[in-house]
């Protein structure tokens, strides 16, 4: 089965998501973290991480790829809900404990931690599915196609790559340690920090490694960011799927900017 790179990984080309061009994912993007920020509902933000859930696996991106990636956003996310349980005043019917600080946990505090942890979950999935199904060449296609200096479009386009050159070199570290009998993951945790420091050194040295090969390399070609009337090879396609995905998403944006003009949904806003 043939395959494509994204920024993140190889994805198979049997993936739908592959042949959506990133303005319509894009707008897709824009639309679930809209949604997601402006309503701050148990059950609405639960539908929400699932629709973008779904839609992961609907683009076929492939978890076990992701699971550094989760293990960390996992802990982020247990460390904010549990922060935002001790700190939070949520009011209630019955308050269950008064902590000395005067913060309180109620009947609603739980739910409504979990609704912002599920909130963020949403758009870490969306975005996920967006830098698995996507290469930097459409990034730059897409920004060229909304009329953005190509300056803006290259120089958007590498930040992404860059984290793609990042995680290659880390992960290529850690199997080189591993070759050589070492668990940088065993041990307390000052051992742990120690041993994560010994992998960041030559990380570092890498990564301005690679930041001269890509000057070089730009230099080499007579490579300048000031050119107009810039020519692409790829082509800019636009599908009836397009069409789709992009209208349900500014359908949505618009959805829920009519209910917070009305005042009935509070826009980026976590009640404390």
């Amino acid at each position: 089965m043939s395959s494509r790179r994204s920024f993140l990984f190889y994805l198979p080309e049997t993936s739908p998501f592959l042949h959506v061009n990133a303005v319509s994912k894009l707008v897709l993007v824009l639309a679930v973290s809209v949604a997601a920020l402006s309503i701050l509902d148990f059950v609405f933000n639960l539908i929400i991480l699932l629709f973008a859930t779904v839609l992961l696996f609907v683009a076929r991106v492939p978890l076990r790829n992701l699971r550094m990636w989760l293990y960390g956003f996992a802990f982020m996310l247990i460390f904010l809900t549990t922060m935002y349980t001790l700190l939070s005043r949520v009011p209630g019917d019955v308050i269950y404990f008064r902590f000395p600080w005067g913060t309180f946990i109620s009947e609603n505090t739980m739910t409504r931690a979990l609704s912002v942890a599920f909130r963020i979950w949403s758009m870490i999935f969306i975005a996920l599915m967006f830098l698995s199904t996507t290469t930097d060449t459409d990034v730059i296609l897409a920004l060229a196609k909304l009329r953005l200096p190509f300056t803006f479009c290259f120089l958007f386009s590498l930040s992404l790559r860059s984290v793609l050159i990042f995680s290659d070199d880390w992960r290529t570290i850690l199997e080189a340690y591993w070759s050589k009998g070492v668990d940088v993951n065993k041990g307390s945790l000052i051992q742990r920090l120690r041993n994560y420091v010994s992998v960041v050194i030559p990380l570092i040295v890498i990564t301005l490694n690679k930041v001269k090969e890509v000057d070089f390399a730009a230099e080499s070609r007579g490579f300048k960011l000031g050119v107009r009337n810039r020519t692409y090879i790829d082509r800019f396609r636009w599908t009836p799927a397009d069409s789709f995905i992009t209208a349900g998403s500014v359908l949505a944006i618009a959805i829920v900017a009519v209910l917070a003009f009305q005042g009935r949904l509070s826009v980026l806003s976590i009640p404390l």
